[in-house]
């Protein structure tokens, strides 16, 4: 037992430095690069958000079929790939000059995360624990929200200090330093024993359940889910990428707008537990209800920004804003499909959830480049998640309605 609890810290310790390095510095941190690069290089912002769009592209179609991946060639494996590519990829981002050579860049990126981050990590977990495992998954998702608040400030400075291009490659090195080394020396597959009483997926495989190639999800109330999880993930890509841009366009400096989306990331990162615990007390149908309420608060904020306690609104927002596709998604793959089919559900709805993050960009600027604000399509997002509350508490199952 002590060696089950030394692999299970190691992978909680594993997954939350992956998070901080992988996920924050190559997608997270995004948003802080349009000013900048659309300064340098003359595009406009509705032109750039295509390649922008192009990261969660890749990752839906990625998403589609990762559990086949994970399966065939192990999920341990699969991430040390996934670091190694994501390394190089996002190094040559910082080479490019065009539209084009962005989309390229930016899908690849996309499509190789998805099998380094968030779902591989997520599966392990399952792997790994019998109990509260979603408030374990939050542990770990927080990461993400630490990364992306100490490296937006590091990649803020680097920018001013050396230009975007620099500051990439400098985030480079340490994204693959720490994401392989940490792939390498602290994450392992469950063995089959530990499976058992974790997953259970070869206790359902024993009973004659179904395989995860014989479960159909875009089917009946699956739909509709589906396309609940999209326009939630349409409007807190808004929120997440426009919040800095916003701000400077209103007036504050890119160091402030830096600054309060960094405090702002350590909200998410305890949002990413507290909605963990959320799940695990109450179910999805709550948990998804605490994603939509917030964002809609940090919307707000947004939309009437003058100060302290709009600032406070956005934090409050962006608690659970990024929960859906980290947290929220293997819950739900769960809810719906039980640990046994977890791994082909879990893929199906972060397709549709990155299909939102997809859109985001494409609409959000768009607006911007006929109106010059991002106020317009905060009205559509605090619209878009009140008609998700429908979806929520329509179709999604109460906790004592979950599957096991």
């Amino acid at each position: 037992m002590d060696r089950l609890k030394r692999d299970r810290a190691m992978l909680v310790a594993g997954g939350i430095l992956i998070m901080l390095t992988q996920l924050s510095i190559s997608t997270n941190c995004f948003s802080l690069f349009i000013v900048p690069i659309c300064n340098d290089l003359g595009f406009m912002r509705g032109q750039f958000s295509v390649a922008q769009s192009m990261i969660s592209m890749g990752g839906v179609v990625a998403a589609m079929f990762s559990g086949k991946i994970f399966n065939r060639f192990g999920i341990v494996r699969s991430m040390r790939v996934s670091a190694a590519l994501a390394a190089v990829i996002y190094f040559m981002q910082s080479t490019v000059s065009t539209i084009p050579g962005f989309c390229i860049i930016n899908f690849l990126l996309g499509f190789c995360n998805t099998f380094g981050t968030s779902v591989p990590l997520s599966l392990l977990i399952t792997d790994w624990f019998s109990e509260k495992r979603n408030t374990i998954t939050g542990i770990v998702m927080m990461g993400s929200g630490l990364g992306t608040s100490i490296f937006n400030s590091v990649a803020n400075s680097l920018i001013l200090g050396f230009g975007w291009r620099s500051a990439m490659k400098i985030l480079t090195v340490i994204m693959a330093i720490c994401s392989l080394g940490t792939d390498f020396l602290l994450l392992k597959e469950a063995p089959d024993s530990v499976k058992a009483l974790g997953g259970g997926r070869p206790q359902a495989a024993a009973k004659g359940g179904k395989s995860s190639g014989d479960v159909p999800f875009f089917v009946g109330k699956h739909i509709p889910i589906a396309f609940m999880c999209a326009i939630i993930s349409i409007s807190s890509g808004i929120f997440m990428s426009t919040m800095q841009p916003h701000l400077q366009d209103v007036g504050y400096t890119q160091t402030y707008a830096a600054h309060l989306y960094s405090i702002s990331m350590i909200f998410m990162a305890v949002g990413k537990i507290f909605h963990g615990m959320i799940i695990d007390r109450w179910g999805v149908r709550v948990s998804n209800t605490a994603i939509v309420v917030t964002a809609s608060l940090g919307l707000f904020g947004l939309l009437h920004f003058s100060g302290a306690a709009t600032a406070f609104l956005i934090c409050i927002g962006m608690m659970f804003i990024s929960s859906l596709n980290v947290v929220g998604a293997p819950a739900l793959a769960e809810a719906l499909g039980g640990a046994e089919n977890k791994k082909f559900f879990l893929g199906k709805i972060s397709a549709c959830i990155n299909v939102g993050y997809m859109l985001a960009p494409f609409i959000f600027g768009t607006v911007y480049d006929r109106v010059g604000s991002y106020v317009p399509m905060y009205y559509v997002g605090i619209g878009l998640l009140l008609v998700s509350l429908i979806g929520i508490w329509g179709l999604l199952p109460a906790k004592k309605e979950q599957k096991a």
